[in-house]
């Protein structure tokens, strides 16, 4: 086996090359062994190809010696020449499918797949913010044939007919100069129309692939928000908006064809002028003497069949630039540098037991515009309950993202234990780091894989006791799935679906239960919680909280004022610290807050 596409011993680490051909390389290089002995092989299988017009003409030469004994059968050249020609060539074409096939298609694909989606998971939350899921994987998967299937077109078509070109033209050298001389043209022709064309073809066929990737992004973004579509009744206005979508769509692609249209035309004129220059040149030199009736013979099927493989080149090549074309995309979309990176000595981050003081030490922030964060600075030490409090926009997300390290600071640094986190690895980093958001996504897998992502290897008596103590045992004995699993083995549906908002909540607050962690996020970890659950639950997150580093968010100041201490942002800069009484003592911005709250909710 040439590579193992899962083990990917050898293969090349970093980013790909953001440049097509370097790209191309870049994958190419890993199976260039491979590669080698299918090219080998396609020049074997155009060689026997071209050999087998020789071999009639040899045949007519002799059925026209014999015709008065009759005896062809008998000639060694039969027997001694042609049989292992013929031979040979179904064994390299039975050899090169083989390989086709088991080998290069399936792991080739793979490998790309593999290495594409490893390279892509490694991009920070801005660049998934900024593009569509669906897109994303959709790039993922398509580059696997996209950088295949042209490959293989240029073994099978572009390598196998120019070899067998060369061996037409020799051969025809060999029996007649001048009857080399058409194809000789026919060649010159052919190929500058390729070099003049399928660029053009090239450029359109990206645009049009643009416009592919926007009419799909559109249709998802509709099909995913489905419920706001109805809600409003919008039906008829997404149906016009796809319309739009779908002209431009056709307008491109007809753009795209027409190119290929007139490449085929011209094509076609100058094969006729082949089919008839080459045979009847053929016959003259016959009549003259100076070719035999095999070799007249033979200049026939020569000719027809590198008119057939004009047309295989011809829509192999369009094959090759509407794929590179989607290559091209593939690259513009994944091949980008990581924005959030490990340094090359980044070490693994360490909590000793007791340990988890967070500093943010004059920190600054922004998402490329106006900054969010500025100067701030704050110290929360190991094991502390912190609530981070104010109005949206405020930073209190914000403060949560550069401490997991979605974003890198613009300036200051965060520690841990006094480690800066820019110097850990991300993954050391948020295995340190449990989080409970207000939006919690569930996988599409069962509801045992999901509480345990974050320890795969706990017990299943483990599992039942963080859903235990997040009040989620009950309701998960009752689902059950389309193909008849129960309980914890029942799949939750894409984005956990099929459960209800309260329900996620729960499943992943058991999550954070099991992974234990030293330092604790919640983001209004409870807001999807009604309150009798709530209640049961408040205990059981006040346990949770004990003994660990702990940053609170809640719009519903009841929920965080029992906290060890509270601090209040505005504008990305902490105004008020201190513990609930303090805070309503001092009259301020959290006085303000508390007061204006309705229902146990922040005001504007």
């Amino acid at each position: 086996m040439p590579f193992d596409p899962i083990k990917l011993e050898g293969a090349p680490k970093g980013p790909p090359p953001a440049k097509l051909w370097p790209f191309v390389w870049h994958f190419v290089r890993q199976i260039k062994g491979l590669l080698l002995v299918l090219l080998v092989l396609e020049a074997c299988v155009a060689a026997g190809q071209a050999s087998i017009p020789v071999m009639i003409g040899w045949l007519i030469n002799d059925i026209n010696a014999s015709a008065a004994t009759r005896d062809v059968l008998s000639h060694p050249w039969l027997w001694s020449v042609a049989a292992p020609i013929l031979v040979g060539w179904g064994g390299c074409m039975i050899a090169m499918w083989f390989i086709y096939d088991h080998y290069y298609t399936p792991r080739f694909n793979n490998l790309i797949r593999y290495q594409l989606a490893r390279y892509t998971l490694g991009h920070s939350m801005a660049y998934f913010a900024h593009e569509f899921a669906g897109r994303i994987a959709n790039k993922v998967i398509e580059g696997g044939g996209a950088l295949r299937d042209p490959l293989r077109s240029v073994m099978s078509a572009l390598w196998y007919c120019g070899f067998f070109s060369v061996a037409t033209v020799g051969t025809m050298i060999h029996f007649d100069l001048w009857l080399a001389a058409p194809v000789v043209v026919w060649l010159t022709l052919y190929i500058g129309s390729l070099f003049y064309f399928l660029p053009r073809a090239r450029k359109l066929q990206l645009a049009h692939n643009r416009d592919h990737t926007r009419l799909v992004g559109h249709v998802n973004d509709v099909y995913a928000n489905i419920g706001i579509v109805k809600l409003f009744a919008r039906e008829t206005e997404e149906t016009a908006a796809n319309l739009a979508e779908l002209e431009a769509h056709g307008a491109s692609y007809r753009r795209a064809l027409d190119v290929i249209w007139r490449m085929g035309a011209c094509h076609t004129v100058m094969n006729v002028a082949l089919l008839l220059a080459t045979p009847a040149l053929a016959l003259a030199h016959w009549q003259e003497g100076r070719i035999s009736s095999g070799v007249a013979v033979m200049v026939i099927p020569m000719v027809w069949q590198l008119v057939n493989m004009s047309g295989w080149i011809r829509h192999e090549s369009t094959a090759v630039f509407d794929t590179l074309a989607r290559v091209e995309e593939c690259m513009e979309t994944i091949a980008r540098p990581w924005s959030v990176v490990d340094r090359p000595d980044a070490r693994d981050l360490t909590v000793k037991p007791g340990g988890g003081a967070v500093e943010f030490r004059d920190i600054a922030f922004d998402y490329g515009g106006a900054r969010v964060v500025e100067h701030l600075n704050l110290v929360i030490p190991a094991g502390q309950r912190v609530g981070l409090i104010g109005r949206s926009g405020a930073g209190k997300s914000t403060l949560v993202n550069l401490l997991l390290r979605f974003y890198d600071l613009k300036g200051g640094e965060i520690l841990i234990d006094g480690q800066d986190i820019a110097g850990v690895t991300q993954r050391s980093l948020r295995r340190h780091i449990a989080v409970v958001t207000q939006d919690n996504s569930l996988l599409h897998r069962t509801i045992a894989e999901n509480i345990g992502y974050g320890r795969p290897d706990a017990s299943r008596d483990e599992l039942r006791e963080a859903a235990r103590r997040a009040h989620a045992e009950a309701f998960i004995e009752t689902l059950s799935d389309q193909n008849g699993a129960r309980g914890f083995s029942a799949q939750v549906g894409e984005r956990g679906v099929k459960l209800s908002g309260g329900q996620r909540q729960r499943v992943a607050i058991a999550r954070v239960i099991l992974e234990d962690a030293p330092i604790l996020v919640l983001d209004e970890a409870t807001s999807a919680l009604d309150s009798e659950v709530e209640a049961a639950i408040q205990q059981e997150m006040m346990e949770l909280m004990r003994g660990r580093t702990t940053l609170a968010i809640a719009h519903r100041l009841s929920t965080i004022a029992h906290l060890d201490r509270l601090v209040v942002l505005d504008k990305g800069r902490i105004v008020e610290d201190g513990a609930h009484a303090d805070l309503l003592a001092r009259d301020g911005l959290y006085a303000q807050l508390w007061k204006r709250q309705s229902g146990g909710f922040l005001g504007d």
